[in-house]
């Protein structure tokens, strides 16, 4: 009765009740990249925590219940549980410290999913402006510790490939390379597509997912590459010049075979099916059908950076440069659903007549004013582009 040998019902049905509310969290937040996903991890998200039974108190616990709480919150419109969300979230952070503290336990898959989960929560809740940067630095702290291979097997798998993206996002706003480029981290991915091949659900659409995210780990380096050539003087830059620009053709070059082999093998999945058809696979219609509609966005963002980079190097080609951004703003305008209204895009290109050097610029889309609940799909539309959701990049005078 007191607990010490068997936990009390209402103890069990409120551990019970915290894995379906967790469970019903995600599919609200990542219906489409978690079901399109949830085969090719030893142990998905939901699994975690409905196998680790009772609660702990732990800082994975705490973070758990913050994310639930404001989602209920949320979903109901009561800022009881957004206040309590608060609390909660913080005391995760306080037990994250603690364990922080040795580098056994900072390696832990414990410290490394509280870490990601209480991530999550800090975008959808903004406490300040670079909250959710501070918190990427951490996260990839933790990885960059723990090495590539502790994520290739169980739990530690599906902790890289939910929050890989979301590196890709910091490293553009905060303007540096991402470190996944490393070759050490490029061959972890290479091994989970290798491995993601071998299954039964694997799909030739898979294949070309992760080969579409390699491409796109190298556009934050180019960034910086790109940047660091202007600042050189003229004499300096045209050693690196030429260099740099074959560098980004070949990225844009490989993203649109990306995009041409990914619209090839939805159509070879789609293949014989009726319009009102169900799909026949490993995801169901809804979920493969969105999933595949935010990756192909993703891919269009990605080419659509290349070709400011390329603007910014090769003046010449501006022409051909405007007349294929402009089709894919179209593009992305015409696919996107009008439930989840993103920020307008327009053409940022400089006019060639305008004096001065074209500069890119990068804006986080993670803020206070553009925030969406956690009851909305917004973490699924970032996490699915690889990233490029949340940023809107520009090219300006």
């Amino acid at each position: 009765m007191d607990d010490c040998i068997n936990p009390s019902l209402s103890g069990s049905a409120i551990n019970s009740q915290q894995a379906q509310i967790f469970t019903n969290y995600v599919l609200a937040s990542f219906p489409c990249f978690f079901r399109c996903t949830e085969t090719r991890v030893p142990v998905n998200w939901v699994e975690y925590v409905d196998q680790r039974g009772g609660s702990k108190n732990s800082s994975f616990d705490w973070a758990v219940r913050a994310c639930t709480a404001a989602y209920l919150g949320s979903l109901h419109d009561d800022s009881r549980y957004a206040i309590a969300s608060q609390g909660l979230y913080h005391r995760g952070l306080r037990a994250l410290g603690q364990l922080l503290s040795s580098e056994g336990s900072a390696k832990s898959d414990e410290v490394l999913a509280s870490a990601i989960v209480l991530a999550v929560f800090e975008k959808h809740n903004c406490s300040s402006p670079d909250a959710w940067l501070r918190h990427a630095a951490g996260i990839r702290t933790l990885m960059k510790l723990r090495g590539p291979k502790a994520h290739l097997e169980g739990f530690g798998r599906a902790m890289y490939i939910v929050y890989r993206n979301f590196l890709i996002t910091a490293a553009l706003v905060e303007g540096e390379a991402c470190f996944l480029e490393e070759p050490e981290w490029q061959a972890l991915n290479e091994e989970i597509a290798a491995n993601d091949a071998k299954l039964p659900t694997s799909s030739l659409y898979t294949d070309v997912v992760e080969r579409g995210f390699l491409s796109v780990i190298k556009i934050p380096g180019l960034v910086k590459r790109t940047r660091q050539l202007q600042d050189q003087p003229i004499k300096k830059r045209a050693d690196a010049h030429s260099a740099l620009l074959q560098d980004v053709q070949a990225a844009r070059a490989a993203l649109r075979g990306i995009y041409t082999e990914f619209g090839v093998s939805v159509s070879m999945l789609r293949s014989g099916q009726d319009e009102n058809d169900t799909f026949v696979g490993p995801a169901p219609n809804f979920f493969f059908e969105g999933y595949s509609s935010h990756f192909a966005r993703g891919v269009r963002l990605g080419l659509l950076i290349l070709n400011y980079l390329i603007a910014i190097m090769d003046p010449k080609q501006r022409a051909t440069i405007d007349s294929e951004n402009f089709m894919l703003l179209s593009d992305m305008t015409r696919s996107q659903r009008s439930t989840h209204p993103t920020p307008k895009f327009k053409l940022p290109l400089t006019p060639p007549e305008s004096p001065g050097r074209p500069s890119l610029v990068v804006q986080s889309l993670i803020t206070e004013e553009l925030r969406e609940p956690p009851t909305t799909d917004w973490m699924d539309r970032i996490t699915s582009t690889m990233g490029l959701e949340a940023v809107h990049v520009s090219l300006v005078g």
